[in-house]
């Protein structure tokens, strides 16, 4: 499965739909968690365009708002929708293998982002109580607005504070995910964001977190795409190609003779 996740900073701005469409349909992408998306009069919204559906998270005290879109021959049902707009939850079925999908646009304040990462949690406690959990695998990708390791940033300001620490690090431990960069990524470009304002401040704001990591093969990997300008925010492009275990066992195994040895009683 391809997918990206993209803090677009507003789809209202002329040309900005085209140059998204353009680029999930050159990168064949089946599934693009965007935040920040501003569509006001789309909040809440479930719409279809020719090749996807578009799941628009609902809006209240005027936040931006996190948007799905999905290819069309991926059957998903939403199983959260934050009335806030901060995050909204998947599920979905693509080759054959089961996924929980979490899009976050996290607040900009500390204590705010406190707040939305515990009521994430509850949201993820009450959804483990379905039968599909059990056997899904858990994608986690964002906007975090913060990061944990001073290697992902140049400004101290943007590190995650130690009462967010411990909220945070319990949001992972739950859904047992690490961030895919230091297995599938960590190529050449390593900041996703570029302030437009403070020239030297460059972040890893922008990140994904996978709970089947062992499951991934060689082919699997996690890059940013720093040809689309349409934000102060680069794309993450993942691609996930899971282990057949299937092609792993020999189909014909050649009879081995059975060896007797002579014992003395």
């Amino acid at each position: 499965m391809k997918l990206a996740t993209w803090n677009i900073q507003g789809l209202g701005q002329y040309g900005k739909w085209t140059r998204l469409w353009r680029w999930i349909v050159k990168h064949e992408i089946d599934l693009v968690a965007i935040q920040e998306h501003k569509k006001h009069d789309h909040a809440g919204m479930m719409l279809s365009a020719k090749d996807f559906h578009l799941c628009y998270n609902g809006i209240k005290n005027h936040y931006s708002g996190c948007l799905f879109i999905v290819r069309k021959n991926i059957y998903f049902t939403v199983l959260c929708d934050d009335p806030q707009g901060r995050y909204i939850m998947l599920h979905l079925t693509s080759q054959g293998f089961s996924y929980i999908c979490i899009n976050v646009y996290a607040p900009n304040s500390p204590v705010e982002r406190v707040k939305t990462w515990k009521d994430l949690v509850l949201s993820i406690q009450h959804c483990m109580k379905l039968q599909i959990w059990g056997e899904a695998r858990i994608l986690l990708c964002r906007d975090f607005n913060m990061v944990d390791s001073k290697a992902d940033c140049t400004t101290i300001s943007s590190l995650l504070s130690s009462q967010e620490n411990i909220v945070w690090n319990e949001l992972l431990s739950m859904l047992n995910c690490k961030d895919l960069w230091g297995y599938i990524g960590g190529h050449t470009l390593r900041y996703t964001f570029h302030s437009r304002s403070h020239k030297t401040a460059m972040s890893r704001l922008d990140r994904c977190y996978y709970s089947h990591i062992a499951t991934l093969n060689a082919a699997s990997r996690m890059w940013i795409d720093a040809t689309m300008l349409l934000s102060d925010h680069n794309p993450l492009l993942i691609f996930l190609n899971e282990v057949d275990w299937n092609a792993c066992i020999p189909i014909d195994l050649s009879r081995i003779p059975l060896r007797v040895e002579n014992v003395l009683v």
